[in-house]
């Protein structure tokens, strides 16, 4: 079966647009029984630092059904391994028996050498993520909530958004304000050697895998991360479901940036202006350009994603 392309019209498109009518029509109706309980056990403080706890075991929902079937599962099913990005294969995929058998030849001892980084950056990566989603964040809410009490968002039943055009409206706006924030502050952690030397930590991933997606330095993640989080919940005012809502869209979205497969029927990937997963794996390989995550609008408005789009091109023509 020929490769598919994201965000081109196939049957893919379909898939992807179902999955997105889940999030948007089924999650409230899903959520919702079980609302009254956070609203009226919790006050809005508590009930926002449990909102963004969601990431932990989020992640680890998503590694099991999104990342583990393609990386080890169906590493041998090519119809799956034509969507990898990357050519080079993953540092897990041949033993360390047969690399140590074969280390005097200089790619078998490159391997080797690979596989170990792999296994370092591997280690500090859970560190990191052990350390961003169960201390960092709950942290940052905690102050934030204190910083502002006033701005605390709504829990309760009474406002409790169903899908409808207003909820539609209030989703598109914190997409649209928080991917301009994430924009400008990925661009300046690369502008500024000062900022970049905290953001490089990110860096240390040259092909992506899901573990690279929380591979941050704390102050890189204040600025880059927060900050647009922040400026996003500030400036909207959700109600905190359309926050866990969005959240919930964030998380596939930085998760998927780093998947290493562009695979055509991604949640986040089926419509006209989403950002191509290899957008991401682009701008890690060469460490410029396509500052968004899950949007191209503002690349393509400031010019950033030209070499990009030439690199697109290249790459699929040889692929036709």
């Amino acid at each position: 079966m020929p490769i598919i392309q994201q965000r081109s019209l196939s049957i893919y498109t379909l898939f992807g647009a179902i999955q997105s009518a889940v999030w948007f029509f089924v999650l409230p109706s899903l959520i919702k029984p079980y609302w009254a309980k956070i609203s009226d056990n919790y006050t809005n403080q508590q009930a926002e630092v449990l909102l963004w706890a969601i990431g932990a075991p989020y992640m680890l929902l998503y590694m099991l059904v999104a990342a583990l079937p393609p990386y080890f599962i169906l590493r041998n099913v090519e119809w799956v391994q034509q969507y990898k990005i990357s050519r080079d294969p993953w540092p897990w995929s041949s033993s360390k028996k047969q690399s140590n058998r074969d280390s005097k030849n200089d790619d078998a001892a490159a391997a080797v050498k690979q596989r170990q980084l792999f296994w370092k950056q591997t280690y500090k990566s859970i560190l990191l993520d052990v350390f961003g989603l169960f201390v960092f964040i709950p942290t940052l809410v905690c102050i934030k909530t204190i910083v502002w009490p006033t701005h605390v968002m709504s829990f309760s039943m009474e406002d409790f958004p169903s899908p409808s055009i207003q909820s539609a409206t209030t989703l598109l706006s914190m997409g649209i304000i928080h991917e301009f924030g994430f924009y400008w502050t990925h661009r300046l952690m690369h502008m500024y050697p000062s900022l970049y030397k905290y953001h490089k930590v990110h860096h240390e991933y040259k092909q992506n895998n899901v573990l690279s997606a929380q591979h941050f330095h704390p102050i890189d993640f204040l600025i880059s991360i927060a900050l647009p989080a922040i400026l996003t919940t500030e400036i909207v005012r959700p109600h905190g479901f359309a926050q866990l809502q969005f959240g919930l869209w964030l998380l596939t979205a930085n998760f998927d940036d780093h998947l290493g497969y562009a695979f055509p029927w991604a949640a986040v990937r089926w419509f006209p202006w989403s950002a191509g997963t290899d957008a991401h794996e682009y701008h890690h390989s060469v460490n410029m350009g396509c500052y968004g995550s899950k949007l191209s609008l503002w690349d393509w408005v400031f010019g950033t994603d030209n070499v990009y789009n030439e690199w697109r091109k290249k790459r699929w023509s040889l692929v036709d």
